[in-house]
C-alpha cells in the first residue's frame, strides 16, 4: 500500500527529500506546502505532479496523508508540529528539533501526549562508514577505546545558489546546524552519553556568518573516553579537510574523508588498511534507509528512528556546549539535565 507523505518546505533540502521519496518503495509525496511560491515552483519543476500549496490548512484539506516531513527552518517547528500532531500525523522533522531546549521538550511531550510516532533527520547515521565505525568500536575489534580527535574544516560559503541562507544571520549557526550532526555521531558510534563538556565557540574576523562559525569541544564519555572536537564552517581554505581518528589499546580506526574512507591500522602495523563498506549517496541513500525505519515504525508500531529523546540528548549537549563557552567552564550532563528540566523527559 502507497505511504501517502504532506511535506513541509520545499527549499533545498526539501526538493532533496522529494527525490529521496521517489526513491523509496511505495512512498508517494501528496502535497508539498512552503510559503514562498518561488520555492514552490523550483519544487514543482522537479515534481510536477506533485500538489502545491502555500498554506498548511489547505493541504490538510486536500486528501488524507499517513505521515508528515517536516523540512522547515526550526524556528517554527514547534507550532507546526502542534497543528501536524492535531491532525493525528507521525512526524519526521529535520534537525534541530527546535532553537531551543525548552520549545524541543515541548515538542517530544506533544508526540507522547498525541501517542503519535516521532523521528528527527539525523540522516548520517544510516551511511555505511558510520555504521561500520560503530560495529567496530561498541565491539572493541581493536581493543579497549580510549579517545578520539574528530575534525572537519571547510570554508562553507552561505551565500551560494542553492543552499540554505538563514545560517548567515542564526546565532550559533556551527553548532546548531552542522557540530548537532557530528556531536550525535559521537554518540552513535561509540555507543556511549557524554558526561561533560568543555566547549569554546568563536568566529574569525574574516567569517560571512554574523554569529559563532567555530566549535571546540573535549568531550568525555562513559567509560573514560575522551573525544576531542573541532568544527569550522569560516576555515581558510575552500576545501574540505576532515579526519576522524579513534585510538584504542590495539590500534587506531580512521575515517579520512567526509562520508566514507574507512581505514584502521593495528599497533604493529607500519600502514592503514582499508575497510570495505557499501557505496552510499550522502543525503540520499542514508535518507532512504530512514525514511523506511520511520514507515515502519508507523505501520508496525515498533520504536521510532532517531526519536526525539534520543535527538534531545544530542540537542543538549549543543546548548551546554554554548553555556560551557559563555561561562568559560566544564558543563556536567547530568547537572545541566536537571538544571533545565530534561531529566523528567528524557526517561
Amino acid at each position: 500500500m502507497t505511504f501517502r507523505v504532506l511535506q513541509l518546505g520545499a527549499g533545498t533540502r526539501g526538493r532533496m527529500w522529494g527525490k529521496v521519496a521517489k526513491m523509496s518503495d511505495d512512498v508517494l509525496t501528496a502535497a508539498i506546502v512552503d510559503p514562498s511560491q518561488a520555492s514552490l515552483d523550483l519544487y514543482s519543476a522537479e515534481n510536477p505532479e506533485t500538489p502545491a500549496f502555500t498554506d498548511l490548512e489547505s493541504a490538510l484539506s486536500s486528501g488524507q496523508f499517513d505521515a508528515a516531513i517536516l523540512v522547515t527552518p526550526p524556528d517554527g517547528h514547534l507550532q507546526q508540529m502542534r497543528r501536524l500532531f492535531d491532525a493525528g500525523l507521525p512526524i519526521l522533522a529535520e534537525k534541530p528539533l527546535a532553537t531551543t531546549l525548552k520549545d524541543a521538550a515541548a515538542i517530544v511531550e506533544m508526540a507522547d501526549a498525541a501517542r503519535l510516532p516521532m523521528s528527527v533527520g539525523l540522516n548520517f547515521r544510516y551511511l555505511p562508514v558510520n555504521q561500520t565505525m560503530r560495529q567496530w568500536l561498541t565491539g572493541e575489534k581493536l581493543g579497549q577505546v580510549g579517545f578520539g580527535q574528530f575534525n572537519y574544516r571547510t570554508n562553507r560559503n552561505g551565500k551560494r545558489p542553492g543552499i540554505n541562507r538563514y545560517p548567515l544571520v542564526m546565532e550559533h549557526p556551527m553548532m546548531l546546524e552542522q557540530t548537532i550532526h557530528h556531536l550525535d555521531l559521537i554518540r552513535f558510534v561509540h555507543g556511549r552519553e557524554v558526561e561533560t563538556i568543555a566547549c569554546r565557540e568563536w568566529n574569525p574576523p574574516w567569517s560571512m556568518y554574523a554569529h559563532e562559525a567555530n566549535v571546540n569541544c573535549l568531550l568525555g564519555l562513559e567509560g573514560g573516553v575522551e573525544v576531542n572536537y573541532h568544527g569550522t564552517w569560516s576555515g581558510g581554505w575552500n576545501v574540505y579537510n576532515f579526519e576522524w581518528r579513534v585510538d584504542c589499546a590495539d590500534g587506531i580506526l580512521v575515517q579520512r574523508k567526509l562520508h566514507s574512507d574507512l581505514a584502521y591500522a593495528r599497533s604493529v602495523d607500519p600502514e592503514l588498511i582499508d575497510i570495505a563498506t557499501p557505496d552510499a549517496a550522502p543525503y540520499y541513500d542514508d535518507s532512504v534507509s530512514l525514511l523506511a525505519e520511520f514507515i515502519s515504525s508507523v505501520r508496525n508500531g515498533s520504536p521510532a528512528p532517531c526519536d526525539g529523546r534520543d535527538h534531545l540528548r544530542s540537542l543538549s549537549l549543543c546548548f551546554a556546549g554554548i553555556e560551557s563557552s559563555q561561562k568559560g567552564v566544564a558543563v556536567s550532563m547530568s547537572e545541566f539535565y536537571e538544571k533545565n528540566d530534561l531529566s523528567r523527559v528524557l526517561v
